[in-house]
């Protein structure tokens, strides 16, 4: 009995973007949230060594502190575009 991967990859990647990037809400949170990882990722490692003394769960515990602070800015921003869309499209019908 074998598997096939590409059948599950694409089963899994249609369950994710169900799941993440189906609104506009979403797609902000889930974006701002990828970025703060990667960009928390690329600076902190040099940080982390010079404040954390090397401590690898400082670092992470860093990293995803700001995984986390950069979702909720993402998700505030994604409300804030969706709520002007309604009202917009709510001015537009008057």
């Amino acid at each position: 009995m074998t598997f096939d991967l590409n059948v599950a990859a694409r089963k899994v990647r249609e369950l994710a973007v169900r799941r993440f990037w189906t609104t506009p809400q979403q797609r902000w949170t889930t974006g701002f949230a990828i970025g703060g990882l990667v960009l928390a990722s690329l600076v902190m490692p040099p940080f982390g060594v010079a404040v954390f003394g090397g401590a690898f769960a400082g670092w992470g515990l860093a990293v995803v502190l700001v995984a986390v602070f950069s979702g909720l800015v993402g998700n505030r921003i994604g409300i804030g575009r969706e709520k002007a869309e309604i009202a917009k499209r709510a001015k537009s019908r008057e």
